[in-house]
């Protein structure tokens, strides 16, 4: 196996393969997939459309990084920050709502990893 990549199985008979990448590169998001250790980020296939959520496969890419930091970023994810600038718009924005307070609990803790690895 190349040094420049992971594979990671699905347990479902898919095997993802991953570059091995120092940042966030522009237009990726982080993949709310757990990996210990490495955090994978992705690219839609339509970028730009709003109703495709087809994670592009063919050039997938994870960050190594301490897990405890992959496991914040993955669980903010879960709630829409995946992304530096979302994370910025979600602290900005006043929460009206238990979920949204949490969400911004979640951006702020996020934001200070995002800004060291996105590009």
């Amino acid at each position: 196996m190349n040094k420049n990549f992971i594979e990671l199985d699905n347990g479902y008979g898919t095997v993802y393969r991953f570059e091995i990448v120092e940042k966030i590169p522009a237009g990726f998001y982080v993949w709310n997939i757990p990996d210990p250790g490495f955090l994978p980020v992705a690219t839609d296939l339509r970028p730009g459309d709003p109703e495709d959520f087809n994670v592009n496969t063919a050039s997938l890419k994870a960050i190594k990084m301490d897990p405890a930091e992959v496991k914040i970023l993955i669980h903010a994810a879960g709630y829409g920050i995946k992304t530096k600038k979302a994370a910025e718009t979600a602290i900005k924005r006043q929460p009206k709502s238990g979920y949204m307070l949490r969400k911004k609990q979640l951006a702020e803790a996020a934001l200070p990893i995002l800004e060291k690895i996105t590009a």
